[in-house]
């Protein structure tokens, strides 16, 4: 078992470099489709998502860990190659469909491959710090991947989505490498019946108020933090950056989502009971600063939610993980991740449109205002219905 942590650092370099940031939207145009098309696309993403994340999430609990990544890197692989020879809108709402599914496939299950990892060998305190260390790397590579995505996209457009594949490949050869950590209290080879499995998960959340407080944090940040994303390319094009300087901006991003990412338990030590307030309020303040500039250092303002988007999954599954138990620890990690997504399915249409009909800086006033007000909405709820944030969320 001590060599899936190894294994875990090592697929965590490949996992998620897709080397698409700095490029997609422009290479979406390249395409042919419009800035509302794209925000279609991405909530057409976002609703698949929602109709996959529990099923996937319990074959994870079901059938294994191992299986469940390793089928969604094969999938993404498929969608790369929809991307590249698709030619309109409705094949790319299959390739958005395709990539969801592979999202959905990945998601719990490698975090709770590590977490029963560390838990057989009595190691689960050092949670936070291996996953944040191992997402670090993700945004290391991905850092890298986008000076390199940038430059070769200007020699041809295909180039990212062909090397994109590549990796995928490297990161399918490292997961079948990874040992099958034992799923505790699971009864047979295969558990419970399936729909009973999730209906039982589904169960565990709505009851559990631990879990019920994070997942509705996580709606609001991740809708936010997406659609800020799908703002960058906009907002530096519209402060002057030309599309060769993306990928250094894109570089820069993720280094200090990295930094963000392997000292989020450092993090989590200094802002105690104020954690999750402090990632909207980096939202928040981000969205009003880029609002009011319109030169080209604007898009240093972009840095603040590279902290937040950091902090993002190792401090989220701190909170969750140690009230899971093992055998609907996918499944329950997936019904949060269901509830982000469509939080976003319903944000981005309207990200879009606002998009079409406003400019980038009113974009971001407006999610700015919007933010602030969901964000009071959440911490009053923490405090009336969590009675006390600090010994219920940490």
């Amino acid at each position: 078992m001590e060599k899936n942590i190894k294994l875990f650092y090592l697929f965590s370099m490949f996992d998620e470099l897709l080397i698409l940031g700095p490029i997609i939207v422009i290479y979406l145009f390249f395409k042919g489709l419009t800035f509302s098309q794209i925000m279609l696309l991405q909530s057409i993403s976002a609703l698949a998502i929602v109709v996959f994340e529990v099923p996937t999430g319990a074959v994870a609990d079901k059938i294994g860990r191992k299986f469940s990544i390793a089928s969604s890197k094969f999938v993404w692989i498929v969608s790369l190659l929809f991307y590249i020879f698709g030619n309109s809108f409705m094949l790319f709402a299959v390739a958005e469909i395709l990539f969801s599914i592979g999202i959905t496939l990945k998601s719990g299950a490698d975090t709770a491959l590590l977490y029963d990892t560390l838990k057989s060998l009595d190691r689960t305190e050092e949670f936070t710090a291996i996953q944040g260390k191992a997402r670090s790397y993700i945004y290391l590579t991905q850092g890298f991947g986008a000076i390199v995505a940038s430059l070769i996209y200007s020699i041809n457009e295909y180039l990212p989505m062909l090397f994109s594949i590549g990796f995928m490949v490297v990161a399918f050869m490292i997961i079948l490498l990874f040992k099958e950590p034992i799923i505790e209290d699971k009864k047979g080879r295969y558990g419970d019946k399936y729909f009973k499995h999730i209906m039982d998960s589904a169960k565990y959340v709505a009851h559990h108020p631990k879990i019920r407080s994070v997942m509705f944090f996580a709606m609001i940040f991740f809708a936010y933090m997406r659609a800020g994303f799908w703002l960058y390319q906009p907002y530096m094009e519209s402060v002057n950056i030309e599309v060769k300087y993306f990928g250094v901006f894109f570089f820069i991003f993720n280094m200090i989502a990295a930094y963000a990412s392997r000292n989020a338990s450092r993090i989590m030590k200094y802002t105690k009971n104020h954690t999750l307030m402090m990632m909207l309020g980096l939202l928040a303040v981000s969205f009003l600063a880029m609002g009011a500039s319109h030169i080209w250092l604007g898009a240093l303002l972009i840095l603040p939610q590279q902290m937040a988007r950091g902090m993002y999954t190792p401090i989220i599954n701190k909170y969750t993980n140690k009230h899971i138990p093992s055998n609907k620890r996918a499944t329950v990690l997936s019904f949060i991740s269901l509830a982000a997504s469509l939080s976003a399915a319903v944000m981005l249409p309207l990200v879009g449109l606002m998009n079409d009909y406003k400019d980038v800086f009113a974009s971001h006033y407006i999610l700015a205002g919007s933010l602030c007000v969901f964000s009071l909405g959440i911490y009053f709820y923490m405090k009336v219905y969590m009675k006390d944030i600090k010994s219920n969320l940490q």
